[in-house]
């Protein structure tokens, strides 16, 4: 009786978790993870032939009292055996929690090629050389990782490699190159006070603001100066990489908060700065329109307008950038549309970029017309070419042509450029591509020796053109002869 007994409350506790999802409901945007719907049996007039992978996937996601589970286990190991239960996050000293992906950077491994290091710059440089020529001021910055500003609180056995890392790689080559690149891990490392949360893979609101005045100053324009602004530290933040390990925790992070008030208002429908898109208006420069605000209030100018290109690092400053413009729009969409910059009139453009995202530099052509260039070098033809290309009418567009494809290695420098040659019986048309692949998502694209470009043919010369590419190899350079043809009537 007793052993029937015992079987009978094995079996109903084992239920249990299944019973329960009728009622149960767990946030998976607390662990970053992508809640998908019931998968149904019949899809699209068809039988689901992977409807028992997808009920597999959504029971492991939603059985009750799941992520009260996650939370135990991770605590056992990490209280007990200083370990993590989730393998995207690294358990350090003193309760701080790092992002695992930030490993290849802290150590130094898996690093980009000489190649992939100067494309990572001349992209960025082409983007700052098409922002100028609209008239606008450009600034890149790199938003450090956790780890390399407090790599003393990773755990020990994490040795930090040596040598030159893709950040330290990127600024010496983005100096060569002159892009305009802003550096915010010395004013970061100078502050005493904690910059970084403990339980979150981002700066704080402390961070942020330092951000703001280093860019700000950057652009040699006023700016407030938070280090001489009041504030409250309140323990209130809720911090992801605390949220993918303890799902259940109800653990907060401290926080910074300014007693200033913000003056901004959000003009589309924001609910989070988490969102890939937010525009922005000062509510000061308003009312000092209407001449309706205290005079000191009258002082504080506001800058006329910026476009920011950023990653989550931005959701912390978006707010101290919006405080600084009459108009702000932030973004998070890539590949970078710099259509922007025109269509919301900028004054300053700024690209901020997470150290361990510095590859995704070469992921996807930056939607910018291709510069032309003048070119007065020899050119010798090579006799057969692995190089390839591609070449398509952008859908919705009034003339822009996508030229994408990759160089021959054997014919291109670790520090060539990439140009294209549009060769027709009357002209002849230079331009110089974005080293980076046109696909994202092609795996098989060989980042490194990848190019692309958009081209503006509304205004082109009628003429047959034969296009061409032209790499540098030992000082001289090469063109491939005949990959393409356009022809503008």
């Amino acid at each position: 009786m007793k052993k029937r007994i015992f079987i009978a409350v094995f079996f109903i506790i084992l239920l249990i978790p299944f019973v329960g999802m009728s009622v149960y409901h767990a946030d998976l945007s607390i662990e970053k993870k992508h809640e998908e719907a019931l998968p149904s049996l019949i899809r699209n007039g068809r039988i689901n032939t992977g409807f028992f992978q997808g009920i597999t996937d959504y029971v492991a996601d939603h059985f009750a009292f799941r992520q009260e589970m996650i939370t135990a286990d991770a605590r056992i190991k990490a209280g007990i055996f200083h370990s993590s239960a989730n393998d995207k996050v690294i358990v350090g000293k003193n309760g701080w929690l790092f992002f695992q992906e930030t490993m290849n950077d802290y150590q130094k491994r898996n690093l980009l090629s000489d190649r992939e290091i100067h494309n990572c710059a001349t992209v960025v440089r082409l983007i700052g050389q098409g922002v100028e020529l609209q008239g606008a001021e450009f600034a890149f910055t790199v938003a450090p990782n956790k780890n390399t500003l407090y790599g003393k609180y990773m755990p020990d056995r994490f040795q930090t490699g040596s040598g030159e890392g893709n950040l330290e790689h990127l600024i010496r080559e983005m100096k060569a190159q002159k892009v305009h690149y802003v550096d915010l891990q010395t004013p970061l490392r100078k502050e005493q006070k904690q910059v970084y949360h403990k339980l979150d893979t981002h700066w704080n609101n402390l961070g942020a603001s330092i951000a703001c005045g280093t860019l700000l100053g950057y652009f040699g324009k006023d700016h407030i100066h938070y280090e001489n602004e009041s504030y409250t530290r309140k323990k209130n933040f809720s911090g992801d990489l605390q949220g993918m390990l303890f799902p259940k925790s109800s653990r907060k992070d401290w926080n910074v908060t300014y007693d200033r008030s913000w003056t901004y208002e959000y003009v589309n429908d924001v609910t989070s700065t988490e969102q890939m898109e937010i525009q922005t208006e000062n509510q000061t420069q308003r009312d000092d329109q209407k001449n309706a605000v205290k005079e000191k209030t009258k002082k504080q100018k506001k800058h006329k307008s910026l476009v920011m290109y950023r990653d989550s690092f931005g959701n912390a400053l978006v707010p101290f950038m919006a405080q600084e413009y009459q108009k702000g729009y932030f973004t998070k969409e890539v590949p970078y549309d710099l259509s922007l910059v025109d269509a919301y009139q900028a004054d300053d453009v700024v690209i901020e970029l997470a150290q361990r995202q510095i590859p995704t530099l070469l992921e996807g052509i930056p939607y910018m017309m291709a510069p032309g260039v003048a070119f007065d070098q020899d050119v010798e033809e090579v006799t057969q070419t692995e190089a390839t290309m591609e070449t398509e009418e952008v859908p919705g567009t009034d003339g822009v042509l996508r030229i994408s494809g990759e160089t021959d290695k054997q014919w291109t420098d670790d520090d060539s450029e990439i140009y294209i040659s549009m060769y027709g019986k009357k002209n002849l048309l230079m331009y110089e591509a974005f080293p980076s692949v046109c696909d994202p998502m092609d795996d098989k694209a060989d980042r490194a020796y990848s190019y692309g470009a958009y081209i503006d043919t509304s205004s082109m010369p009628a003429d047959h053109y034969q296009i061409e590419i032209i790499t540098k190899k030992d000082g001289s350079y090469y063109t491939t002869g005949f990959l393409g043809r356009y022809v503008v009537t």
